[in-house]
């Protein structure tokens, strides 16, 4: 359509807000133009609840093909089965000749919209997602028969939800039981930078559901890299390059593509269905594998305990705060507070705190001990001093005043003189002990009276 049809086109839409289709539905505001309609949020005449209306161009509700094929898309989309295909509620044609298809009101925005407000290309794990959710409804519809045929950015809605839905069923061909096709052999049907080899051919009879999993592969293409899969200048260049050429590896085009990503979107372009996913199912499970390698999942912390059986193979665990003390101090206090975190470490673990000893114990062994050692020592020592002393004392005049005489020293058998010392005349003079002088006696040197013995007398 030239741009004076188009303004023509949305003059037209616009001058509608505000009738009512039928006799019961009223146009309340424009949502937006398509190539094949106009979108209205409309309100029953008995009903408060809001409503999608898509209505027909007037160019092209003279063409009873087109006419045929837009009314389709809500018997297709009921026939899907799935809450992601959008369910058509009403269709019909109002007095004025309008054709419309009453359907649910989304909230959200189109996958191309959603593209075109972040600089035209996706996040890989986003678009992945994305995919999965598009292969739920294509899973459901091949079950059915159904291929959609017109899959592209446009007609993939978000929820506000994070739900996908598949819009405009209306160029989806019903595979009957017969395999009678609905549209005839050789007319293009769709957008061509999504098209299959067999689509774009206009092999009616080779498309299948392989055909839409490569229209999501191709979408998957140009959301990551931001080009499409074929480029040309022209519509009809980009059809010849579809049924010619194979589609190039995405890491030829974008290479940090993550390569289980890459692996699905290349095998699901490959040029020969056979050589594609079989399934919409089949890729989606390859879709799961490559979320999985792009987001993999955390390592869980292992339990803060561990049981004896499993000693010898576990890695010992000491608690964070005592492992941070250990460098300064060594030894881990019995009530010390219990952390929260743990960490297994190969580091050898302190050993575990000695008791402390019972000092009230000790104390009266070493006294007693002490005081032994001592008696010991002054035995040892007094005892030659005591004898030295002595014999120095019978012999010196200077020192006869610490000693006494025993009037009964005649009786010892060898004549001598004996001598009694009283315990406490055992301890030396403060004279004797610190003079070293020998002593002079003044009895004459021929004396040969013999020593006196020396006895001691216990009290």
């Amino acid at each position: 359509m030239d741009p004076a049809g188009e303004d023509a086109e949305l003059k037209a839409a616009e001058e509608r807000v505000g009738q009512t289709l039928a006799g019961k539905w009223r146009l309340d505001k424009l949502l937006g133009m398509g190539g094949m309609a106009a979108v209205y949020e409309a309100t029953h005449k008995n009903n408060l609840k809001s409503v999608a209306v898509k209505v027909l161009h007037a160019e092209l509700q003279r063409n009873e093909a087109v006419r045929t094929r837009f009314l389709r898309e809500g018997y297709v989309a009921n026939k899907v089965g799935h809450p992601g295909a959008v369910s058509a509620i009403d269709d019909g044609v109002d007095e004025s000749g309008a054709v419309y298809l009453v359907m649910e009101l989304l909230s959200g925005k189109s996958l191309a919209q959603r593209t075109d407000s972040v600089g035209g290309r996706l996040d890989q794990k986003e678009v992945v997602v994305v995919a999965e959710g598009i292969l739920d409804v294509l899973a459901a519809a091949h079950a059915q028969n159904v291929v959609h045929r017109d899959l592209k950015p446009d007609n993939i809605f978000l929820t506000g939800e994070g739900g996908v839905k598949v819009l405009d069923f209306g160029v989806a061909r019903v595979l009957e039981n017969t395999g009678e096709a609905k549209t005839r052999t050789g007319v293009v049907m769709g957008t061509p930078e999504y098209m299959p080899p067999e689509q774009a051919r206009g092999r009616s009879e080779h498309i299948d559901g392989r055909s839409d999993l490569w229209a999501v592969g191709a979408m998957m293409f140009r959301l990551i890299t931001g080009r499409y899969v074929h480029v040309a200048e022209t519509q009809n260049e980009v059809l010849l390059l579809a049924m010619t050429e194979h589609a190039k590896p995405i890491r030829d085009v974008k290479p940090d593509v993550h390569p289980k990503v890459a692996e699905v979107i290349d095998k699901v372009l490959k040029y020969e269905p056979l050589d594609r996913y079989q399934t919409a199912e089949e890729m989606r499970k390859a879709l799961k594998e490559a979320l999985a390698a792009l987001d993999p999942p955390k390592t869980e912390r292992p339990p803060p305990s561990v049981q004896e059986d499993d000693v010898d193979d576990a890695a010992p665990t000491i608690p964070v705060s005592d492992f941070a003390k250990a460098k300064s101090n060594p030894s881990f206090p019995d009530d010390s507070p219990k952390p929260s975190l743990w960490v297994h470490t190969k580091a050898t673990p302190p050993e575990p705190p000695k008791p402390p000893r019972k000092k009230n114990a000790l104390v009266p062994i070493l006294a007693a001990s002490g005081a032994l050692a001592l008696l010991c020592v002054g035995i040892a020592y007094g005892v030659p001093r005591l004898r030295g002393d002595a014999h120095a004392a019978g012999s010196a005049s200077a020192s006869s005043g610490a000693m006494l005489a025993d009037d009964d020293a005649g009786d010892d058998d060898d004549g001598g003189d004996d001598i009694e010392l009283d315990d406490d005349a055992m301890a030396p003079a403060p004279s004797a002990t610190t003079t070293t002088k020998p002593v002079t006696t003044a009895k004459p040197a021929a004396t040969t009276k013999p020593k006196p013995k020396i006895r001691r007398r216990h009290r």
